[in-house]
C-alpha cells in the first residue's frame, strides 16, 4: 500500500509522522468531541451510549469508504495523494472517539465494585485481540502478487476497503437500531 500514496503533504514529506497522525488527531479531536457531548448533554440531545458506539462504527465505514475512494483519484500508474489517507485516519479517528472513552466509562459503570478491574483488563484485552484481527484482516487485504501494477494492487486495496466499509456501517446502523432494548437493560446508566 505504501507503493500507492503520494508521500507529499502539503509540501511535506510525511513519512517521518506518518504512523502519529492518528495520535495528532485524538489529541485535537478530543476535547472537541468532549465539548459536543456536554453541549448535547446540556441541551437533552445527547445520544445513548449505545448510539455512540453505533456512530463510531458508521465513522469507521466512512474512513474506510474514503480509502476506498482513492482509486477514483489515482494516477495511472496506480498513485494517489496522501490527503485521502489522513482524511480517512482523521474520520477513523473520530469514530473511535465515539467509542474508546465512552466504552471505558460504560465497563465501569456497569461493573459492581468488586468486578470493575477485571471489566477494564477485559476490555483492554478486546482491543488487543481486535488488534490482532485487524493484523489477519490486513495481511488478507495484502494479496497482491509480485509483479502486479501499483494499479492492480490499488483497486485490490479499495474493494477490500469497500467491503470493510459496508460491513461497519452495517454494523453501526444495527446498534443505532437496537439501542431502545440495550438502553431498558443498562437501566439509568449513561
Amino acid at each position: 500500500a505504501a507503493k500507492n500514496l503520494n508521500n507529499d503533504l502539503l509540501g511535506l514529506d510525511a513519512n517521518g509522522v506518518n504512523n502519529s497522525g492518528g495520535a495528532f488527531f485524538i489529541i485535537f479531536l478530543a476535547p472537541l468531541a468532549g465539548l459536543v457531548w456536554i453541549w448535547l448533554s446540556k441541551r437533552e440531545l445527547e445520544p445513548n451510549t449505545v448510539i455512540k458506539f453505533g456512530l463510531g462504527f458508521i465513522f469507521l465505514g466512512l474512513g474506510y469508504y474514503t480509502l476506498f475512494a482513492t482509486k477514483f483519484f489515482a494516477n495511472a500508474e496506480g498513485v494517489t495523494s496522501l490527503r485521502f489517507f489522513t482524511i480517512a485516519l482523521l474520520i477513523i479517528t473520530f469514530g473511535e472517539l465515539c467509542l474508546s472513552p465512552i466504552g471505558l466509562s460504560i465497563m465501569t459503570k456497569l461493573s459492581t465494585q468488586n468486578l470493575q478491574g477485571m471489566m477494564m483488563g477485559l476490555w483492554f484485552l478486546a482491543s488487543a485481540y481486535g488488534q490482532y484481527v485487524a493484523g489477519l484482516i490486513g495481511a488478507n487485504m495484502a494479496t497482491a502478487k509480485h509483479g502486479t501494477s501499483n494499479l492492480e494492487a490499488l483497486i485490490t486495496y479499495a474493494e477490500s476497503y469497500k467491503q470493510l466499509a459496508i460491513y461497519a456501517v452495517i454494523a453501526g446502523v444495527i446498534l443505532i437500531i437496537i439501542s431502545p432494548f440495550v438502553k431498558k437493560l443498562m437501566q439509568d446508566v449513561r
